[in-house]
């Protein structure tokens, strides 16, 4: 069995970062990556973007791990965070198949770096923008809630990215203190949101947004 060694913040980040994967798709696999003594876990969004957490491991891994895990079973494996030690040992479970967007990932580098701000610089942008929608889907049909949902989500945000990329950061926690610093940067076929507690990545071609109704902006 491949387990890795995590801290009890690590985990509670984990954990918590697993338990919105899991409240978007109770099915949802996660790609983890370990080398050295970091791990990387990479999952799948409704907006048709890929979000990544990077953690610190209490102990280095003696080979490279690659795996694609249930999110669900990960998150039940780490099991009640508040009773964990100051560093547990986390048995990762059996491997499944993920979904198409976890096949490829996005490059490790060279990024060009983009545009630098605050988390508060782009929070008022989200709202409007879930406001908007909110504003325009009650009345409609769910055919127009979708077209609605495209044309919100994939308008310009901030630093080049589109509001989808912005929107799934903050659902996901990323932006929770306004005074964080954030940024942007960008390679062939590819855009990323960088935060502290996160990353967002977005194809810079990609096709029509999959979230249809999650007005939602925390």
């Amino acid at each position: 069995m491949t387990s890795i060694r995590l801290g009890k913040d690590e985990s509670l980040h984990l954990a918590a970062f697993l338990g919105r994967i899991v409240g978007w798709d109770e099915r949802a696999a996660v790609r983890m990556q370990a080398r050295g003594g970091v791990v990387g876990v990479y999952a799948p969004c409704p907006l048709d973007v890929v979000v990544f957490v990077a953690l610190p491991l209490g102990a280095p891994v003696d080979e490279p791990i690659d795996t694609t895990v249930s999110a669900g079973r990960l998150r039940d494996v780490i099991g009640d965070v508040a009773r964990l030690a100051p560093e547990s040992d986390v048995t990762l479970p059996d491997p499944v198949t993920g979904s198409a967007s976890l096949a490829v990932l996005p490059p490790a580098a060279p990024w060009s770096p983009g545009e630098r701000g605050m988390a508060g610089d782009v929070t008022p942008r989200i709202d409007a923008a879930v406001a908007a929608f909110r504003a325009s889907v009650p009345a409609s049909g769910s055919f127009h809630a979708e077209l609605v949902a495209e044309a919100t989500w994939d308008a310009p945000g901030w630093g080049g990215l589109p509001m989808r990329a912005l929107h799934a950061a903050r659902l996901l926690g990323f932006l929770t203190h306004p005074g964080a610093r954030i940024e942007t940067a960008t390679v062939s076929g590819w855009k990323r949101l960088v935060t502290p507690a996160g990353q967002v990545f977005v194809r810079s071609a990609a096709g029509p947004a999959r979230l249809r109704l999650v007005p939602t902006s925390r």
